[in-house]
This record gives structure tokens, C-alpha cells and sequence, in this order.
């Protein structure tokens, strides 16, 4: 089975990360002692399974606390506090993939006057937390890829393709740059999963990988696919949620998705360099720090916006001064992106326009 593949992170604290585990854990259970007061429970069930997941935590049990979260995000799913503490709990029990799923879930969330100010005061620090596990995360990314180019001639090719779907999930980056082995990954995974296709031994995470293979490959129509089936074999409402709402990212605009990962922290500057066609080796140091300057700021903007229009305009802000630069010759386009614009006769804008800017 794919999963003896792709799950494989377990919970070992060396002595190395004892000091950063620490940290880590008095930052979680500071939040977990206030959460209760922002959380708003709907269900009271849901709050008693909160509170056993607190004295878990506190005793270290990290195991019987993410159970106990997992209960009460059955009764809760939409709570974002649960949902953040749980993330947080599965990233250091080195979950990552885990953790990944839930506090993407976070990270997309939209602040809300009906929720309250101190709600929507908390989902913003959350999304700043997020930002930095995230930036661990893509690190994991690069190692795993790393792993992959060392043993891609292997003929195990079903672990390689697990490999390369955990470094493409924990590191965004690596999509825009590897974009070819996707091809050869989908063989591999649609291959391993036939009965999965025939009806005759549905693989429920190995099938969500495959959705998400199909979703970062443009492939749209075959990840839907997917995940409307995998709703079909649903254990509870938690795990509804999280499939639906992979289902309604996916059908999200160009434009959206690529606020939202630029909000997330996602969205580097060599992911930029990538998306325009620049240059890179011409860009000076100082310009390439006006980049993460700009990307920073409109990160912080998109934080707080409350509304799409809010969004919109940090987004016409980005265009501009990416229309700006590049009139003052700031960012220099490759020899073939150039060429092809002129052979069409389009603009720096007409492009921005179809890369969702």
C-alpha cells in the first residue's frame, strides 16, 4: 500500500531538537489555555473533548491529545481553534503532511465581522504562526526532493513517486520547477491504484494524494473526480470537511489560489522570478529584496483584509508596482518569454492577466 510509503514521519525528539520542542510546546500550551475563550463551541460535547485534549498536552501526551482533537473537530469542524491546535500538535509529532492539511485549512480562512474582533484577532496571529512551520515545512520539501534525486534510479518507482508527492505537499516551490515529473509520478500512482479506479479496493489517502497530483497539474476535472468519490467513503463530518473543502479550493480562481498562497507565505521570491519570466541571475541583491519586501507586505495586507474587495485591491496594488519595476527595467524577461510576447503582441499586462494578476 502507498500509505507504508507516505506515512512515515514519527515522533522522535532527539537532543538536538529538545530546546526548539520546548519553545514549541509552552508557545502550544499557552494557546490552548486561552483557545477555549475564542473558540465559541457550538456543541458543549465538543468543549469537554478540548479540555481533555488540554490535560493531555499538558501531561505531553501528544498522541491522546490529537485523538481528543479530532473528537471535537468531528462535532466542530469548522473551528478554526481546534483546527490550528491540532496542526500544531501533529507538526510536532513530525506529522508533517498532517499538520500540512489542517493548518492549510487555517491559513485559508477569512477573518469575519459576525465571529467577533477577538476571533478574527486570533486567526491573524495564527496565520503569522503558520507562516513560520510553513517555512520548516518547505524545508522538509527540499530534503525529501533531495532524497528522490538521490535514489530516482531505484527501481522502486511506487516509493519514488511518494517521495516526490511529499516534496511537492510540504514545498509549493518545487511544483513551478519540476513541473515534468508530475507526468511520471500520475503514471505511477494511476498504475498502483487501478482497483481504486475499478471500484474494487478504494485506497482513501493514497487517492487524495493522487487528487492533489491531478490538482497541481492543472488536471482539474480528475482531481473533482476524486475527491466527489472519496466523499462517498466519508467516517465522519470532520473528515467531510476537509475533503469538501480541498473540492471547493479546487475550484477556486487562478486569481484567489494565488492570494491565498501569497498570504500563506508560500509564495517565495524565486516562486515570483519563476512566474514572470525574469532574468534571475540579472536581478541585483537590492531588487531582489524590493521582491520579498513587496511579497511581505502584501502577505501582511491580505491578513488583514476583510472583504474581496479589500483582496482585489492588494492585488492591483502588486500588479502595479510589478508593471512599474519592469518599466524602470528592474526586472529583466528571458530572451523566450519576450519573444513570445512580441510574437503575439501582447503586453507585460496582457501577461499578468493570464498568469492571474
Amino acid at each position: 500500500m502507498i500509505l507504508e510509503y507516505g506515512n512515515i514521519y514519527i515522533y522522535k525528539p532527539g537532543k538536538h531538537m529538545t530546546k526548539g520542542f520546548n519553545s514549541l510546546f509552552l508557545s502550544v500550551l499557552l494557546i490552548m489555555s486561552v483557545a477555549i475563550v475564542f473558540s465559541m463551541p457550538i456543541d458543549p460535547n465538543a468543549a469537554k473533548h478540548f479540555s481533555k485534549a488540554e490535560n493531555s498536552f499538558k501531561n505531553k501526551d501528544l498522541k491522546s491529545a490529537e485523538n481528543s482533537l479530532l473528537e471535537a473537530l468531528k462535532l466542530e469542524p469548522d473551528n478554526a481553534v481546534y483546527r490550528y491546535i491540532l496542526g500544531q500538535v501533529q507538526y510536532m509529532q513530525h506529522n508533517l503532511l498532517e499538520a500540512k492539511n489542517n493548518l492549510e485549512i487555517v491559513s485559508r480562512s477569512r477573518i469575519s465581522q459576525d465571529k467577533g474582533e477577538e476571533y478574527n484577532s486570533k486567526l491573524k496571529n495564527y496565520k503569522k504562526k503558520i507562516r513560520d512551520l510553513q517555512s520548516r515545512m518547505s524545508t522538509e520539501g527540499e530534503n525529501k526532493f533531495k532524497v528522490y534525486e538521490k535514489n530516482k534510479a531505484s527501481p522502486q518507482k511506487l516509493k519514488l513517486a511518494v517521495t516526490l508527492y511529499q516534496a511537492f505537499r510540504l514545498n509549493p516551490g518545487l511544483r513551478y520547477k519540476n513541473f515534468k515529473l508530475l507526468e511520471e509520478i500520475t503514471s505511477i500512482y494511476e498504475s498502483a491504484l487501478q482497483k481504486s479506479f475499478e471500484g474494487t479496493d478504494w485506497q482513501k489517502e493514497p487517492m487524495l494524494q493522487l487528487a492533489f497530483i491531478y490538482e497541481i497539474s492543472n488536471k482539474k476535472d480528475k482531481a473533482a473526480e476524486v475527491y466527489m468519490r472519496a466523499l462517498d467513503y466519508v467516517e465522519d463530518s470532520n473528515e467531510e470537511f476537509i475533503i469538501t473543502h480541498k473540492f471547493d479550493y479546487l475550484n477556486r480562481s487562478n486569481k484567489e489560489k494565488l492570494l491565498d498562497t501569497i498570504e500563506a507565505g508560500d509564495f517565495t521570491r524565486q516562486d515570483f522570478e519563476d512566474l514572470m519570466g525574469s532574468n534571475a541571475q540579472e536581478i541585483s541583491e537590492s531588487d531582489r529584496k524590493k521582491i520579498d519586501d513587496m511579497l511581505e507586505d502584501a502577505s501582511s495586507k491580505l491578513q488583514n483584509a476583510g472583504t474581496d474587495e479589500e483582496r482585489e485591491r492588494v492585488l492591483e496594488d502588486i500588479k502595479a508596482q510589478i508593471l512599474e519595476k519592469q518599466k524602470k527595467g528592474e526586472f529583466q524577461l528571458n530572451d523566450k518569454l519576450k519573444k513570445k510576447l512580441e510574437a503575439e503582441g501582447k503586453t507585460m499586462e496582457d501577461y499578468l492577466k493570464e498568469q492571474g494578476l
